[in-house]
């Protein structure tokens, strides 16, 4: 027989179309070579998949096409479960199917019994025939008397509306056995036939046994995978009689973006439980007692699928829909926030049902729904650490990277090394905007070489940032600075790397020696000596995520909100980790408590202690302290994730308890550059400048004696213009007496007196 493709056309309509087939006169003559009317055939869905049909001829039809009705499939040749059932999706959308896997069956015998599971669309009707098992025999009898059926088949009642007010989806046929000498794989139910039913169960369950294999993929969410696969399987505990109660709720806690609502689907997934997911904002509504009502709907839905199986109900971003009551603005939210109260409770008394909450403002959540009996057990998600990100990103590069690629871990590392503060979402968008920058330059190859792939990297890095800050307190956009770029200073560069540099950038050296890790640098010297510079440079050399402030943005006129934003600022450095927090000026924001009255300047200096403290570190928080390394988790030593590095010209105002080891552990005095300092400014500074052969740079560090960095720059930008006033735009380069001129015009913001107060103070003393 010629190997032919025919394409199909969808059979619907009445019960008259059920489980027909029709073809054309050529193609019929050519499968049923006997012209047998009334023959049944076997034609194959998929590899694994048959639908059984009653082959009819229709001459007007063309010898390309072929109309038939899927109702019934055949699913012997598929996994299936222990208890019968398909394991793997019953696939009935196909658009052709080839005439040599089209098999004819000769003989179809009358069925003696067969064991059938009865699978409905809703399941508030599995308790009602559940009473009620011998009028559903019956009935189950009735419908299957319309088909020809085989063993591990499933008849779909899509079309039959008598059945569907019934609120049967369709009926699962497990075994037969048929009357006749002659053995046949189909039969036909008929009046004797002795139907049994096996189970009911819902449409949900029944498809969720054909989608065991789960293939989504989640990288970096272990421990917490771990933690909620252990609570959900311990609900087969309660019902091995061994009076155990095990936790059914769960508050999973993290920011925007880190994969909470993907590790319920996938625990769902692989636990084989029925997920029942509901967005918070979706249950509102803008009449009285109607988002009490949808809340009981959904509770109440979970409850009747949990009598037939394990199932998760999960409540998305659940702060919407529980506010804190003393704060609820409206008389709505207070009532919906009691009634997801009064439901919770009610959890235990359903076995099989796991509630599972999540949030990324835990803050905002009434503390009532905290308690036991409520949502429990509390499960945080910080902010992925260097290996949990290259974990994700060997996931999401998988699909962009040919097969034959030799660099991919190379690759997830150095993008993990560069992305601190980026969570799962932040991680996808960058792949998906480098993979659309890839197809746009090439789009018929991929490339070959790790440099190529880091360049791309590198251009997506620069447009998409950090979700958790984007925007908002402390986030500035600075230029890339680096500690060569800074003049002078040798000592300092060298105090500061040993400082800052090695812990973050070699916390395995610091473990090993049981080294913890510094909270605090304070650079403390006269002004415009390049201490805020120095603090962006760190940033850049570390590749560390960057926050910065000061005592104007932090303050407001307002009681408490000052506190407030110190809270925050740590906050999102934490869930940047590994972070530099840069306070510039921080005499104007944290002075000394003694010599003040009593007001908001010492209610921020206790916020900003306990914070360095970690005391004020919430739990929410913790999850997302971290290191470049997990070695200071397995060596048991406290890493604070961020480093809080701070400036300032008046460090003799400071509070005592800011300077005392655990604090700002290393005070660091940035002087005014020397002559050596100030030959390295001029050069760096005049690096773009042309200047003239007579430009004795060394003579004009001499003659800058009491000159800081800044003033320096400012010194040089002078020169310049005199040289375009002098001798007009055309002027070539800068002479020796344009530097001369500017040195008798600008003045020195420094003094004698000032170098030499700095000099003196002993800031060691007020430790």
């Amino acid at each position: 027989m010629e190997c032919v493709d025919l394409k199909r056309i969808p059979l619907e309509g009445n019960v008259c179309c059920q489980q027909k087939c029709y073809l054309s006169e050529h193609v019929f003559k050519k499968i049923n070579q006997s012209f047998c009317p009334r023959v049944y055939a076997l034609l194959a869905l998929s590899s694994k998949c048959k639908c059984i049909c009653r082959l009819g001829l229709e001459k007007d039809l063309h010898s390309s096409f072929i109309k038939f009705n899927d109702s019934v499939v055949s699913y012997k040749e598929c996994q299936q479960t222990k208890d019968g059932f398909p394991c793997e999706p019953l696939d009935r959308n196909i658009e052709r199917v080839n005439i040599e896997e089209i098999g004819i069956v000769q003989i179809v015998n009358s069925v003696k019994s067969v064991s059938v599971s009865v699978v409905f669309t809703d399941v508030k009707a599995i308790k009602k025939w559940k009473n009620n098992s011998s009028n559903l025999s019956n009935i189950v009898k009735s419908i299957l008397q319309l088909y020809v059926i085989s063993d591990c088949s499933v008849v779909f009642l899509d079309n039959l509306d008598a059945q569907q007010r019934l609120g049967i989806h369709c009926i699962v046929v497990h075994r037969m056995s048929t009357f006749g000498s002659v053995e046949s794989i189909l039969g036909r139910v008929c009046s004797s036939t002795k139907v049994s039913t096996f189970k009911l169960l819902s449409q949900l369950r029944f498809e969720l046994k054909q989608n065991v294999q789960n293939s989504l993929e989640l990288g970096g969410l272990s421990k917490p995978y771990q933690a909620l696969k252990e609570i959900i399987e311990s609900q087969s505990l309660r019902s091995k009689g061994k009076g155990l109660q095990p936790p059914q709720q769960v508050l999973l806690i993290g920011p925007s973006g880190c994969g909470k609502t993907s590790l319920v689907q996938k625990i769902a997934g692989d636990c084989g439980a029925i997920l029942v997911s509901i967005l918070g904002p979706e249950l509102y509504h803008p009449k009285p007692g109607d988002t009490e009502d949808a809340l009981r709907r959904v509770f109440q839905e979970a409850s009747d699928l949990a009598d037939e199986g394990l199932t998760v109900l999960l409540l998305d971003e659940v702060d919407s829909i529980c506010l804190k009551r003393e704060e609820a603005r409206s008389s709505y939210t207070a009532r919906a926030t009691s009634q997801l109260l009064s439901l919770l409770e009610k959890v235990g008394e359903t076995p099989n049902l796991v509630v599972i909450a999540t949030t990324n403002r835990v803050h905002d959540i009434d503390t009532a729904i905290r308690r036991p009996g409520r949502l429990e057990i509390e499960i945080y998600i910080g902010v992925p650490t260097e290996k949990q990100r290259k974990e994700i990103l060997y996931i999401l590069t998988r699909p962009m990277l040919s097969l034959d690629f030799e660099y991919t871990a190379e690759l997830c590392e150095a993008v993990a090394n560069m992305t601190p503060g980026y969570v799962g979402a932040d991680l996808s968008l960058l792949c998906q905007d480098v993979a659309f920058l890839q197809l746009k330059k090439h789009e018929n190859s991929k490339f070959s070489e790790l440099e190529d792939w880091l360049e791309y990297f590198h251009r997506a890095l620069s447009r998409i940032r950090p979700s958790s800050l984007r925007s908002g307190l402390g986030v500035v956009t600075t230029h890339p600075v680096n500690l060569s770029d800074i003049g002078g200073l040798d000592d300092v560069k060298k105090t500061l790397e040993m400082a800052v540099k090695w812990p973050l950038l070699h916390p395995e050296a610091f473990a090993r020696l049981g080294l913890p890790q510094p909270h605090g640098v304070l650079m403390y010297g006269p002004p415009g000596c390049a201490k805020t510079r120095l603090a962006c440079a760190l940033a850049t050399a570390t590749n560390t995520t960057f926050l910065a402030t000061s005592a104007a943005e932090l303050y407001s006129p307002f009681v408490g909100d000052a506190e407030k934003s110190v809270v925050e600022l740590f906050h999102r450095a934490r869930l940047g980790a590994p972070a530099i927090l840069f306070i510039d000026e921080i005499d104007a924001l944290l002075g000394s408590r003694s010599g003040r009255e009593k007001g908001v300047h010492e209610r921020v200096l206790s916020t900003f202690l306990t914070e360095m403290d970690g005391v004020g570190l919430s739990l929410d928080g913790a999850m997302s302290v971290h290191s470049r390394s997990d070695c200071y988790k397995e060596g048991g030593i406290t890493c604070p994730g961020i480093l809080v590095i701070a400036a300032t010209n008046r460090p003799d105002i400071l509070d005592d308890a800011l300077l005392r080891p655990g604090r700002f552990d290393k005070l660091i005095y940035v002087p005014p550059p020397d002559a050596l300092g100030r030959l390295d400014i001029l050069r760096i500074s005049l690096a773009k400048t042309p200047l003239a052969p007579c430009v004795n740079l060394q003579e004009i560090a001499a003659f800058t004696e009491y000159f800081s960095g800044a003033d320096i720059k400012n010194l040089c930008r002078e020169a310049a213009l005199h040289a375009l006033a002098e001798d007009g735009m055309g002027v070539a380069d800068v002479k020796h007496k344009d530097f001369l001129w500017a040195i008798d015009s600008v003045r020195p913001s420094l003094t004698k007196s000032q170098i030499q107060w700095y000099n003196n103070f002993n800031i060691s003393s007020k430790r």
